[in-house]
C-alpha cells in the first residue's frame, strides 16, 4: 500500500511534472501501479487537486473495532497546508 514517504515523493514529482501531475489525476490507478503502488481488486483510486479557491476534505473510513465510548474519547488532529 501507501506509505507516508511514498506519498511525499509521488506528491513532489506532480509538483514538479506537470506532465505526471495530469497523467496522475487522469488515471491515478494506472499513474500509481507504474510507480509500484498496487492496491486489493475492486478499490478505486481518486486523486484531487487542491485550489486557492477550493479545498478538498477527506473523510476517512471510521475505525469498526471500537465502541461509541472509545470513539467518543479519541483526541485527534489534523493539517492544512496552503501554497499560493
Amino acid at each position: 500500500m501507501l506509505n507516508a514517504n511514498t506519498f511525499n515523493q509521488i506528491i513532489a514529482k506532480a509538483w514538479a511534472d506537470e506532465r505526471f501531475k495530469n497523467r496522475l489525476l487522469g488515471d491515478p490507478a494506472a499513474v500509481l501501479a507504474a510507480e509500484g503502488i498496487d492496491f486489493p481488486p475492486g478499490v478505486t483510486v481518486s486523486v484531487v487537486e487542491n485550489t486557492a479557491t477550493h479545498l478538498n476534505l477527506i473523510l476517512p473510513i471510521p475505525p469498526t473495532d471500537l465502541s461509541d465510548d472509545e470513539l467518543d474519547g479519541l483526541g485527534g488532529g489534523f493539517g492544512w497546508c496552503f501554497t499560493l
